[in-house]
């Protein structure tokens, strides 16, 4: 039987490669090359075919673990008579999830759908669903922003792997006894128009992708995922005006965004690599928003060590408040906002309803923006 300290002991082979079979775990096998590398497999016969299946190398996969894992993929295996269990991704099972019970059942499944791709499927699409663990959605939930966002994305993925377990895809949801990260409280952080310069500043050092992205995110007053995807194909830069289809808007409805000069301008200097405005492959849009923020913080902190703490979403509601300092009516910020619309006739006429109002609040905030930039003194103007 292989134990640790046999395991250390076994010297690579001249040549080749030398398997050691585990006694405790039948087709669990330790396979040693000449290089030294130690690489655990599982070999099963189903049918008539004989596979193999790589689980990790040692010693970043333990002895134990290596058991453990082999165990749920000969279970599969025998149960399956296949290795399509030991195949399915995480996305195969939510696509599923979506097409059979979201879709017929839940008005919201746009939403579900669109925090899957924007929050979950970079870094999970693909991956074996066997292989996801406690750890693997802890990692992937404490590194969201926001207080509710992790909360929803945890709802979802809940599910998911429920839908999953109620198949008997998995044996169990690593979900489960996950506690929510955060109480859904409302944020009430207003960043100050020098803080907003700090931002404005720090973003310049980043470069692209990154620091168009945070620029346009505070002029646009969008919401953070929105203008992460934002497409060339919604933009008209002549007309000044960018439109989100309904699959892009949280709201679920069409919305037309009226582009300050400022934005325009941002705009015109990025090159087009792609379908996505901020990309950083040309093939999708940009999706590392902790990353983004954690090196503007240390911009920030090299000019403003003691700056409290804040959030990209922040951002949207400081141009929200400081719009109705400027003497934008709450109602016209609100649509800037694509906040819900109520009667017949906001929803029908949602789209170019106060389009004049909304491009002044933009431009009244721009213009705001460029002179705490600049360094010139601003304050409140009359309402109007």
């Amino acid at each position: 039987m292989l134990t640790d300290t046999k395991i250390l002991g076994i010297k690579p082979p001249v040549s080749g490669q030398q398997e050691y079979p585990d006694a405790k775990v039948t087709g669990l096998r330790l396979r040693v090359g000449a290089s030294g590398k130690k690489t655990w497999i599982v070999r099963k016969r189903v049918g008539t075919k004989q596979t193999n299946r790589k689980l990790g190398t040692y010693p970043a996969m333990s002895l134990a673990k290596a058991r453990t894992q082999a165990i749920t993929v000969i279970e599969t295996l025998e149960r399956d008579l296949s290795t399509e269990g030991l195949d399915r991704t995480f996305g195969q099972v939510a696509d599923t999830w979506i097409d059979k019970v979201a879709k017929p059942k839940n008005s919201s499944w746009r939403l579900q759908m669109r925090r899957l791709e924007m929050h979950v499927y970079p870094k999970w699409k693909d991956r074996k669903i066997l292989s996801i663990k406690r750890a693997d959605v802890r990692d992937l939930l404490e590194a969201l922003e926001g207080e509710v966002l992790p909360n929803r994305i945890q709802a979802t993925i809940k599910t998911v792997f429920r839908y999953a377990l109620s198949r008997d895809w998995i044996e169990a949801s690593p979900v489960e006894g996950i506690a929510k990260l955060r109480d859904e409280t409302t944020r009430d952080r207003v960043l100050k128009m020098e803080e907003i310069k700090l931002v404005w500043d720090g973003a310049n050092l980043l470069g692209y992708p990154f620091g168009p992205y945070i620029q346009v995110l505070m002029l646009s007053a969008q919401r953070r995922t929105e203008v992460a995807a934002m497409r060339w194909n919604g933009i008209d830069l002549d007309a000044g005006t960018w439109t989100l289809s309904t699959e892009e808007t949280k709201t679920d409805r069409t919305h037309l965004v009226p582009l300050s000069t400022a934005v325009v301008a941002i705009l015109k200097t990025l090159p087009r690599l792609g379908d996505f405005v901020f990309t950083t492959d040309g093939e999708t849009h940009l999706k590392s928003y902790s990353k983004v923020k954690t090196r503007l913080d240390q911009f920030i902190r090299v000019k403003r060590d003691d700056m409290p703490a804040w959030r990209l979403h922040d951002l949207r509601r400081s141009a929200a408040t400081h719009m109705v300092r400027l003497g934008v009516l709450e109602g016209v910020v609100s649509r800037v906002l694509n906040h819900a619309v109520t009667g017949i006739t906001g929803k029908v006429y949602a789209l170019h309803s106060y389009a004049p109002e909304k491009r002044d609040a933009m431009e009244r905030w721009a213009a705001e923006v460029a002179k705490t930039v600049r360094g010139e003194k601003v304050g409140s103007k009359k309402r109007g």
